[in-house]
This record gives C-alpha cells, sequence and structure tokens, in this order.
C-alpha cells in the first residue's frame, strides 16, 4: 500500500519536476505588462531585460539585452544573443521599423538598409544624402557580407519568406537576429506596441513607453468618439486592387480591416480570411462591392484617369462613377517611399484619424489628411 500511494505522489508532481529551467528561470523576472501585443514579451531583471520574440506557439526567439557599463548576467538558459542595451549599430529591413527609429530620435543608429529609395523620413533620408547610410541593395538582406563587414549591434528582419536560414547565417558571425512579426498582430495598437522592443535594445524604454501611450490614447478617445451616434450609420467601404487577374484585400482580421471599422465604416470583406490579404476573382468583387458608398486603398494611383487606363474594369464600380476614392498616396519621399508605409503602422492614431475624416467627417474635427488623398480626375 506505501509503495501504491508513493507512486501516485510521485505521479502528481510529476509535471512540476518536468517544468523547463528555462521557463522557471524566465518566470522569475518581473515581466513587462504590455496592452495589445501578442507578438513579444519582455522580462526585467536588474540592468538587464530578457526580450522574447514569439514565433509560434512552441518557437520562441530569446534574447539578452543588457547594460554593457554594469556586471553581465548569464542565463542558465538559451539564448538566441545577447544585445548591448544603448546600441548605436542597427541594420533593418523594413520602413515601418524605420519610422521607430524616428520617433526615439535615434535615426543617427542606421547604419545600412536594403533599398534606400523606400525610405521617406526626412530626417534619414539627409543621412542617406550625406551618404551615412549604406544601401544593401533591393532583396530584403541580400549582402550579407557586407552586413557581416559591418559588424552591427544587432539586425531586425521581417518574418517573411525564410528568415530563420538568415538568422542562423548571421548568427554563426555572432550577429543577433530579431525576426520581426509586427505584421502578424491583429490590432492596430498591437502592431504600434512593438515600439517598445526597439526602445528597450536602444535604451529607451521610457521614451518608447511615452510614444506609444500618447498613440493608445489618441486612437482609443476617437474611436470612442466616432462609435457614438453612428450605430445605424457605417458607409461600406471596399479595399483592394487588381494585380493582372487577381483582387488582392485586407483579410478580416487585418490591421487595415479593423481600422475601418474602428472609423465607423462596413468593410465587405470582414467575413474572409485572416491578418493576410485576401486573394479574390473581380466578378465576386463587382458584385459584393459594385455599389460600395466608398473605395479606400486602391493602390497608389494618381488619377481616376490612370486607373481605368491601366485597367478598365475599375470603371464599373459605383465607388469610381461618384469619385469616392481614396489612395495611401498623401506623404511621398524625395525617392518615392510612401509615408502610409513607414509611420502609418506606428500612428495607426492618425490612419484612424484619416478614415473617419472619409466616411465621418464631422466627427473628425480639424484634422488634415496625413496618408490618404481622393483621387480626382
Amino acid at each position: 500500500m506505501f509503495v501504491i500511494r508513493l507512486l501516485v505522489l510521485v505521479l502528481f508532481l510529476l509535471p512540476a519536476c518536468h517544468q523547463p529551467k528555462s521557463e522557471e528561470a524566465i518566470e522569475s523576472l518581473e515581466e513587462v505588462p504590455l496592452m495589445y501585443a501578442k507578438g513579444f514579451a519582455l522580462f526585467r531583471g536588474n540592468n538587464f531585460y530578457v526580450l522574447e520574440i514569439i514565433q509560434s506557439p512552441d518557437k520562441k526567439q530569446r534574447f539578452l539585452v543588457y547594460d554593457p557599463e554594469e556586471e553581465t548576467f548569464n542565463p542558465d538558459f538559451p539564448l538566441d544573443g545577447k544585445i548591448p542595451m544603448g546600441s548605436h549599430k542597427v541594420i533593418l529591413s523594413a520602413t515601418p521599423q524605420v519610422a521607430h527609429l524616428d520617433y526615439l530620435h535615434a535615426e543617427d543608429h542606421l547604419m545600412a538598409f536594403p533599398d534606400l529609395d523606400l525610405i521617406s523620413s526626412e530626417s534619414i533620408r539627409r543621412r542617406i544624402d550625406e551618404n551615412k547610410i549604406i544601401d544593401l541593395g533591393k532583396g530584403p538582406m541580400t549582402n550579407m557580407e557586407k552586413i557581416i563587414d559591418l559588424q552591427p549591434d544587432w539586425v531586425m528582419i521581417s518574418g517573411f519568406g525564410e528568415p530563420f536560414k538568415l538568422a542562423d547565417r548571421l548568427g554563426a558571425a555572432n550577429i543577433p537576429v530579431i525576426i520581426n512579426q509586427e505584421f502578424l498582430e491583429k490590432h492596430p495598437l498591437g502592431r504600434a506596441e512593438w515600439i517598445k522592443v526597439t526602445g528597450v535594445l536602444l535604451g529607451k524604454e521610457e521614451e518608447a513607453t511615452a510614444v506609444y501611450s500618447e498613440i493608445v490614447t489618441n486612437y482609443n478617445a476617437s474611436s470612442e468618439l466616432v462609435a457614438k451616434g453612428t450605430e445605424g450609420n457605417k458607409p461600406s467601404v471596399l479595399s483592394g486592387s487588381l494585380y493582372k487577374d487577381i483582387w488582392y484585400a485586407p483579410g478580416k482580421d487585418s490591421w487595415a480591416a479593423k481600422i475601418i471599422a474602428d472609423a465607423g465604416g462596413h468593410y465587405l470583406f470582414d467575413n474572409k480570411g485572416d491578418t493576410g490579404s485576401l486573394t479574390l476573382n473581380y466578378e465576386f468583387v463587382l458584385d459584393q462591392g459594385g455599389q460600395a458608398d466608398y473605395w479606400i486603398g486602391a493602390a497608389n494611383y494618381a488619377s481616376l484617369g490612370s486607373m481605368v487606363d491601366q485597367n478598365p474594369k475599375y470603371g464599373a464600380f459605383e465607388a469610381f462613377k461618384e469619385k469616392r476614392i481614396y489612395t495611401y498616396t498623401l506623404g511621398i519621399g524625395a525617392t518615392g517611399g510612401l509615408r502610409y508605409f513607414e509611420e502609418g503602422y506606428l500612428r495607426p492614431d492618425l490612419v484612424l484619424l484619416d478614415m473617419i475624416k472619409i466616411l465621418h467627417p464631422k466627427k473628425a474635427g480639424k484634422h488634415n489628411f496625413r496618408y490618404f488623398e481622393k483621387l480626382e480626375e
């Protein structure tokens, strides 16, 4: 009987005994509370942070962000890299990450970037004109040798394509590679919260938190304001455009779909897809969106005429006939980069106000468009 009881006790305690030591070590740290983001976690220790990038439920990247002027913390769990807090040697791969440097006054930290023409930031363009930022070419990260030669403190890349292959190659050269998954966030404020990742890496956590807090306050105030009195007045919204024979549009859980809803609009594809793009045929889109009140996000056409010149099928939509089409082409950089694709993901509060100004202009107050503009003939 004693043996049976002992066996039961051992089996009862077994799950706790098998908890990985790395998880126990992480849980002993203070977790920094997040408001909307789901794709990363931050843990604060004494003069250091542990940054977790959640790639999937069973796969995480972990980085130690340490104060180089203090005694180095050596965790007893595996890391994907050690990064000095207050890094001044940074390589990025996507324009939304560039906006973080702008807002944290850290433009001089950027060493290199692929396809510099995509950057619209005036302050960073000045550094480009002064030959202080290296162009890595057209691909996401094609110039591997140059990156290794530069020896950055860290590289941040987007989680498209084969990011882990790149991370392994640069990791072999002792260069930490952070695979940014912000584009998977379902809430616009979740995507914006990734500025806290950049803030911790640059030793600017307080500044990043202050920027983000203002964005959250602005966004929620605007969405609450527009919600009052618009319950029965939600203009229908079509989005996307044709590429060859496929119509690409935001999915129902996407950043854009959420902003349209919070701006008091009815997104016509709010029951399809997820966070990614929908691929639809023209006949379906015409059937569902031919009578839409507004068409918002119609690629980057310069005029209504240029739209139908490229594809006469656009002329069949009521929004085209009534000239209620808006594109995200307001704010073009000196070399063609679009402010919307750089700053917009960090500032959903301003994108929301643009949307409100389109759909419910009286509720937008004195707001001036920052990203969207109405297409004319």
